[in-house]
């Protein structure tokens, strides 16, 4: 049974910079985190941003989970045309079309060779609808701030990105309200969805528990100290949420 009284670790990373997003918000995310929260849950902030990189997502999976043993494991990524935080239900095996930093994909021979034998689609065993529900409930009271410092009347032209391609330029408004935080289940076919399958699958062959207790976060295309500070309070709200409703899976 595990408890208040029992430490729960949870491993989370960020991934670093691709095309559009020169400063990657996950990674400012998880390099703010504290290393500890109260409920004896112990946070492990992978100390680098990972590569948007196939072959050195697929190499860093297993180590991780092998040096540090997490209960859970939480990835995080950008979603720059969202306005919302968002913990996504699953994850494909393939097909994986678009090209990684280092001009490389993951072919289908690939897969074959690491993957032989896993479902097309594989889900978290993490109740998720039982953490968002929670997650809601603790940052009802988060106020999103302006990134123009509150007047709302400057715009730009901001190019939005999406499953790791840059997409059409957009006049809008300079002003970022995040509506809220939600369930998906629309990971995308780029390294979010990659790096998410991966440990899915690696937590349940080689994990603490054996099961799939990995959650992935997308976040909005945050910006300066002020917003990152902001999605640091949302992830901490976050991981109380998942060790919330793990622990209860656990009894």
């Amino acid at each position: 049974m595990t408890g208040l009284n029992t430490v729960t670790k949870v491993l989370i990373t960020g991934f670093g910079a691709f095309q559009g997003v020169p400063s990657n918000p996950s990674w400012g995310i998880a390099q703010r985190l504290p290393s500890t929260l109260p409920n004896n849950i112990e946070l492990i902030a992978y100390t680098s941003a990972i590569p948007v990189a196939y072959h050195p997502t697929i190499i860093l999976v297993p180590k991780l989970i092998a040096e540090h043993q997490p209960d859970i494991a939480l990835h995080m990524g950008v979603a720059a045309d969202r306005d919302y935080f968002a913990v996504e239900q699953t994850s494909q095996r393939e097909p994986w079309p678009v090209l990684d930093i280092e001009g490389q994909n993951f072919s289908p021979e690939e897969v074959e060779k690491v993957w032989t034998g896993q479902p097309q689609k594989l889900s978290t065993d993490l109740d998720l609808h039982d953490v968002v529900a929670k997650w809601q409930n603790r940052t009802q009271d988060i106020v999103f701030p302006f990134a123009d410092g509150g007047n709302g009347n400057n715009k730009e032209k901001r190019q939005r990105v999406q499953a790791g391609q840059a997409v059409q330029v957009k006049l809008v408004e300079d002003v970022m309200a995040v509506e809220d935080v939600r369930w998906s289940d629309s990971v995308g076919n780029y390294l979010c969805a990659f790096i998410y399958y991966a440990d899915l699958v690696e937590m349940k062959e080689n994990g603490k528990s054996g099961k799939r207790d990995v959650a992935f976060m997308h976040v909005p295309m945050l910006e300066g100290e002020q917003q990152l500070g902001v999605g640091v309070d949302v992830t901490v709200e976050l991981v109380q949420s998942l060790v919330e409703s793990w622990r209860a899976q656990q009894s």
